[in-house]
């Protein structure tokens, strides 16, 4: 092939001569080149365009959606496929990615939340296809609970006005003249706390200091503390018998 490639450069750049042959032979020697020199172009374009790598097919579309909860999307939660960053969500907590591989194949794809969110503990299982509908890609949910919960705590105490709330064995406020009162926090899911009346100040309520244990679940929540006391009534205290002497 280099052999043929040479005399094809040779002959372009007008530098080729047959060699001195006698009259006809020199005349057929011409004709045959003649008619090579086009066939051997043709075959060269043949090897080199059998010589090219086919392009690689064009990466897979996706798109992955973060929420904290439903409703209310993600920002800022990264992406990323064998430890390589894929991409970050935006405002409205989606983020397009595009994949190299092949029709069918299953991909891990993980997720890392910002800080005040739970990053999942598993990566999400990607297939890669392309949808019949060219102008939709596959998308999938992902989620990214806070770390903390808000709760409001409603306390509701029946004969038991002006007395203090305690959460952490501190008081966060008092109920008011109807035995009513309220509070917010904020507490990780799956955690327990405990709310308690304090009644030091009324020696004539029953029971005595009553509490109330409560469990975060794994959303915002409202919770009621429903407590009712018995009012101990005063003993009458007996008033002495006066005795009056009577004359005989």
């Amino acid at each position: 092939m280099k052999t043929l490639a040479a005399i094809a450069a040779v002959h372009r750049q007008g530098a080729y001569r047959p060699p001195d042959t006698p009259g006809p032979a020199r005349s057929r020697s011409r004709f045959a080149l003649g008619v090579a020199y086009p066939a051997l172009i043709v075959l060269l374009g043949i090897c080199v365009a059998s010589c090219q790598q086919p392009p690689p097919p064009d990466p897979f579309q996706i798109s992955v959606r973060v929420e904290s909860d439903p409703g209310i999307p993600v920002t800022g939660a990264t992406i990323a496929r064998s430890n390589r960053p894929l991409g970050t969500t935006d405002t409205a907590g989606r983020s397009t990615l595009k994949l190299d591989g092949v029709e069918g194949e299953i991909t891990d794809v993980t997720v890392t939340c910002p800080e005040g969110f739970q990053t999942p503990p598993k990566p999400i299982n990607i297939r890669l296809t392309r949808l019949a509908e060219k102008t939709k890609i596959p998308e999938y949910a992902v989620r990214c609970p806070p770390s903390m919960r808000r709760v409001v705590v409603a306390v509701r105490a029946d004969n038991g006005p002006n007395l203090p709330v305690l959460y952490l064995d501190k008081a966060v406020t008092r109920t008011d003249g109807s035995g009513a009162a309220s509070f917010a926090l904020e507490v990780p899911p799956g955690s327990q706390f405990s709310v308690a009346l304090a009644t030091a100040e009324r020696k004539d309520l029953k029971p005595i200091n009553p509490s109330k244990l409560f469990v975060v679940n794994q959303q915002d929540d409202v919770f009621l503390f429903d407590q009712r006391f018995e009012v101990e009534k005063k003993k009458a205290v007996p008033v002495p018998t006066v005795h009056i002497p009577r004359a005989l």
